[in-house]
């Protein structure tokens, strides 16, 4: 083994000098790692504050699906049906029309009539509660004027247009129930 001495002779301070540094080299290593596991720690903490976030909302509602389009049809007349038996709103008809652009999504047509207070308690479950229908277009027309003698109502009529969604997977089992009559708003 060579005499360390002898070959760098009159030179310690150069000797202390490298082994100083090749100590420093070696202890930064894991401080550098720990470093590095910091950051990769508040990552995952990141993550996982999102993930907690998202599953503390409230999931979406389902949308009016059915297996075929006759299907989506008697579900989304079920739900009109549900939803104006608690208001003052009746459904005269329903409809649907095959696009041909998207014969997965096709248009449903309905024709409702009844009081203000109860066509928009109505549209409103319809748009916000399970399961849910896409309004398109809503045309709403004064079908007769109120009698503040007879202290009947303004009756109002709704020819809207609405989307559905033809999911051959989709089950009667998997959707919601029919909504039940709702209070007014």
């Amino acid at each position: 083994m060579p005499d360390l001495p002898g070959l760098l002779p009159g030179r310690p301070l150069l000797v202390g000098l490298a082994g100083l540094a090749l100590a420093l080299g070696l202890a930064c290593g894991p401080v550098l790692e720990a470093v590095e596991a910091g950051g990769q720690i508040t990552a995952a903490r990141e993550r996982l504050a999102r993930m907690r976030d998202a599953a503390a909302r409230t999931p979406a509602p389902l949308p009016l699906a059915g297996p075929d389009a006759n299907a989506v049809l008697a579900r989304f007349r079920t739900r009109l049906e549900g939803l104006a038996e608690g208001r003052a709103a009746l459904v005269d008809g329903t409809e649907i029309e095959i696009d041909p652009a998207g014969p997965s999504l096709p248009r449903l047509r309905a024709t409702l009539r009844g009081t203000a207070e109860g066509l928009h308690g109505l549209l409103h479950a319809l748009e916000s509660e399970a399961p849910l229908v896409a309004v398109e277009a809503a045309e709403i027309v004064v079908a007769r004027a109120a009698d503040a003698e007879s202290g009947r109502p303004t009756l109002m009529q709704v020819a809207l247009t609405a989307r559905g969604m033809v999911d051959a997977t989709a089950d009667a089992s998997a959707q919601p129930p029919a909504a039940s009559a709702g209070t007014r708003p």
